[in-house]
């Protein structure tokens, strides 16, 4: 295996002489395969075509030891209950172990359940695990996903063990990883779907999670797949996103029928979308799509800077034609058969319309006699005696399926037209209901203060308060989407909320908001302005208040908030929601 780069792995394929290369290059034994320096300087180490000496402290510690090869550490952890320190706090998320102190107590695990779909003996399971192990809670996510509170560090490997044993994982589900892969919630049920991708989603997961080499990535990554139906998973906000499309008769050769439009770079926190790149591939290709366009950010994201390690940033300087022309060479190695399809989106159908309170409430399925049943959870918390709950309904009334949303909400469909008031009638015995006023259905919260060592504000706490406040006072014809978010990582991607507030501190040391107005996802694409701040939470009630009425009071006949924030100015929005008593 000596001399040349290009033999020295012969007898592989492509696929195998990467995973062998990056390997080589994790144990630092490169110098063993690679031809003699003619000179006495030594060779320079390299990751990825950057000087070791370059490289942030977070790629040092992931290049001196793979995410993967952590597992003695991690059990030498919680047999000392011992909390991880140091760069050891980064590496441990890698396994979905986040030691949130100061917040909170031990950790917080965060799970993986891809394409958003979980089974009803899993969150049995779950509850069990949350019950005995952690803090008798769990809260869905913004992408579609569960987390787990208050782990102490010597239950640690219990609960990864324990997931194991229901078929989930946390692996990947943080640090430098591909996060949770989401996908449409209502996929194989949706009556206005164009394709169920939920099985592309899953067999995505399972292909990062089986390949050693595309973990331990430049920067986080997130991927989604969008059915092109009724129900929203916010794809425009990925690094990459999949668009089912419909491809109409054209002039390009290119056959109609059902496709995925490609969509890059996504990241609202850092104020884009994911922009449509021109070109789509087949449903059956996209796997290996995406697994090629992730094997060039591997190669050319920034090792060196996280604030710019990004996928936006890779594509800021060598642009979308550049991007889509290095996976396609990457893809011929993977699947000669797949490839981008360049064509623009006039050759396509517009996308179908989005009912942004449809994960909530009874709705009929494609399939003639059964419903899907949204629950609204507030805040998207989740008891464990209520987790027994639904996965035992997600059995006796549907086909053992759940899904989650990223509303923070969960899903159970299967329900037959002549079970569904039993049903209900179970949910709301529990203390939950699937109602939800315009403000409850798209009010959402990351963990805040409550958890995270990071946020300013208690958000899920502030979004309770606000959404009563709200829903007291007015009856709307249309949703108003709140997004709270603790801190300027925008887990809960405040600048899509029709009202997005960003936790802060007044000069006094008081919680407090930035407020922002007019964001939106998906057909209502568009980044929240500023509006003023930081306001004491206290005061937030009534400031949203005078905020709605104005808006109730000035609109044209059925216009929705973000249509009437975007039509006027910033200064005239300055002068339509700012009473004296507010400073800008």
């Amino acid at each position: 295996m000596c001399g040349n780069s290009s033999a020295q792995f012969d007898g592989f394929n492509p696929e195998q002489q990467r995973y062998l290369a990056d390997l080589l290059a994790q144990l630092d034994l490169q110098a063993l395969f690679v031809a003699p320096s003619t000179g006495d300087a030594p060779q320079q180490v390299t990751v990825h075509g950057t000087p070791y000496e370059d490289l942030c402290k977070e790629e040092v510690a992931k290049h001196e030891t793979h995410p993967w090869d952590l597992w003695p550490k991690l059990r030498a952890h919680a047999e000392a209950g011992r909390m991880p320190e140091g760069t050891d706090v980064f590496m441990f998320k890698h396994h979905g172990m986040f030691n949130v102190a100061p917040a909170q107590p031990g950790f917080m695990c965060r799970l993986r359940i891809p394409a958003c779909k979980m089974r009803g003996d899993q969150m049995i399971g779950l509850a069990d695990l949350t019950e005995t192990k952690a803090g008798g809670y769990a809260h869905v996510t913004t992408r579609g996903n569960l987390q787990v509170r208050e782990i102490a560090p010597e239950n640690m490997v219990d609960v990864l063990q324990g997931l194991a044993g229901i078929g989930l994982t946390s692996k990947g589900s943080g640090a430098d990883s591909v996060r949770n892969i989401t996908c449409s919630p209502s996929a194989g049920f949706d009556p206005e779907e164009l394709i169920d991708l939920s099985d592309h989603a899953i067999t995505l997961h399972h292909h990062i999670l089986n390949t050693p080499d595309l973990h331990g990535i430049p920067r986080k990554f997130n991927i989604s797949f969008d059915n092109g139906g009724k129900l929203s998973c916010v794809s425009d906000t990925n690094d990459i996103a999949l668009l089912a499309t419909e491809v109409l008769e054209n002039d390009q050769g290119v056959e109609p029928g059902v496709y995925c439009r490609v969509l890059l770079g996504g990241i609202t926190g850092h104020l884009d979308f994911a922009r449509d790149t021109g070109f789509l591939v087949k449903p059956e290709h996209t796997v290996d799509a995406c697994v090629a366009m992730l094997r060039v950010f591997i190669e050319h994201g920034d090792r060196t800077n996280r604030k710019k390690a990004r996928l936006k940033y890779v594509l800021d300087e060598h642009g979308f034609d550049w991007y889509i022309q290095q996976s396609q060479a990457v893809l011929d190695t993977i699947n000669p058969d797949a490839m981008f399809i360049a064509l623009p989106t006039d050759a396509c159908a517009p996308r179908k319309a989005i009912d942004r309170q449809g994960h909530i409430g009874v709705q009929p399925q494609a399939q003639a006699g059964f419903n899907c049943v949204g629950l609204n959870l507030p805040v998207g918390k989740l008891t464990p005696e209520q987790m027994r709950t639904l996965g035992w309904l997600a059995m006796k009334y549907g086909r053992n399926d759940l899904r989650l949303t990223v509303w923070q909400n969960v899903l159970i469909p299967w329900i037959a037209d002549e079970d569904v008031d039993a049903f209900v009638a179970k949910i709301r015995e529990m203390g939950l209901t699937i109602e939800a006023s315009a403000f409850a259905a798209g009010a959402v919260a990351c963990t805040g203060k409550f958890g995270c060592k990071y946020a300013s504000a208690h958000t899920k706490s502030h979004a309770a308060m606000l959404v009563e406040h709200l829903e007291q006072r007015f009856e709307l014809d249309t949703p108003i989407n709140l997004h709270l978010t603790g801190c300027p990582h925008s887990c809960a991607q405040h600048y899509i909320g029709d009202i997005g507030l960003l936790g802060a501190t007044t000069e006094d040391g008081r919680e407090a908001y930035q407020v922002f107005l007019g964001g939106g996802s998906d057909l209502e694409q568009g980044l929240a302005r500023h509006l003023v701040g930081p306001v004491p939470a206290e005061e937030l009630p009534g400031f949203l208040e005078h905020v709605v009425q104005t808006y109730l009071d000035r609109r044209e006949t059925g216009e929705r908030f973000f249509a009437f924030t975007r039509r006027h100015s910033e200064d005239q929005l300055i002068e339509l929601f700012l009473p004296a008593a507010v400073p800008a």
